[in-house]
């Protein structure tokens, strides 16, 4: 039987009646493989067996923040051990380079809706909750950063150049100088919110939803700002202030975030032996200010 065969068997188990037309499947996700029916429907299954947990702590946090959540976000309709169901949101990845042709009126209206999403899941109430919401993938204390710092010199730094090491150092080191750097109030984070995962309606110029919530949990909200800089730019993250003032007090982290992404996908596929962490996030965007 092949792929398709299995997950065809195991979704008419699970929704008993169902016609199903047309399915394909998608591997690109670290943790998931999805399945899409009838162009409508996804079926998420993992992995492997680390991933379980993932999705079923996604499924919990997908029925919080629908209550708190503006756009559009992921509902389940059908959630086991092994499958996490949902309607099928439309759009397209939001590309940098979609982004920067659109008129500034519409890269400021998609700048309002990303702020805003994030102010409403940074808000979001972090104690009386149902289930003990769990620490967010991305985070890493001093000592994670430490530990993280000091492999990339021994793994990373005999494959770049004398430059690219000197850049590093100075980013790292520089942060990790002040323990300060460390210390925020947790809050509800994505930490994963690249533009695929962002998808976009071209015809309108807005975005229809927001995807794929497996690394969120308990964090530093300046790593959600991080990823937007990282793939977008700190210029497009400025047009964040107007709705989310509070952001750019967290622009010295987020900043260290952005810039610490595509060093630690290097040592990921060092230590993994997967050249595919080598080319994870290429296309992101290198307008970055320093103070």
């Amino acid at each position: 039987m092949d792929e398709s065969s299995t997950y065809e068997k195991r979704i008419r188990e699970i929704v008993p009646g169902i016609s199903i037309t047309s399915i394909s499947i998608n591997h690109e996700g670290l943790l998931n493989d999805v399945a899409i029916i009838n162009g409508e429907f996804i079926f998420r299954f993992p992995k492997q067996e680390y991933a379980v947990k993932h999705l079923q702590d996604e499924a919990r946090i997908l029925r919080l923040l629908r209550n708190y959540i503006t756009l559009e976000i992921p509902s389940p309709i059908y959630e086991s051990h092994d499958c996490l169901a949902y309607r099928l949101i439309p759009g397209e990845t939001l590309r940098r380079d979609m982004l920067m042709k659109l008129s500034e009126s519409d890269q400021q209206a998609v700048a309002d809706q990303l702020a805003g999403f994030l102010k409403e899941l940074h808000g979001l109430p972090t104690s009386g909750t149902d289930f003990d919401l769990p620490m967010a993938d991305a985070l890493m204390k001093y000592e994670g950063w430490l530990s993280t710092y000091e492999r990339i010199q021994e793994r990373v730094f005999p494959l770049m150049l004398p430059h690219a090491c000197d850049w590093v150092r100075e980013h790292f080191e520089s942060h990790l100088s002040d323990k300060t750097n460390f210390e925020y109030e947790l809050k509800m984070v994505d930490t994963d919110i690249p533009p695929y995962h962002i998808l976009f309606d071209r015809q309108r110029s807005r975005i229809n939803g927001i995807i794929d919530f497996g690394c969120a949990g308990l964090g530093d909200p300046a790593i959600d700002f991080g990823v937007i800089l990282y793939n977008y730019g700190e210029s497009f993250l400025n047009r964040f202030y107007t709705v989310y003032p509070q952001a750019e007090t967290c622009l010295k982290r987020a900043r260290f975030y952005g810039g610490a992404h595509e060093v630690r996908w290097l040592l990921t596929g060092i230590e993994r032996n997967d050249p595919f962490w080598f080319a994870v996030h290429v296309g992101s965007a290198k307008d970055v200010k320093y103070s």
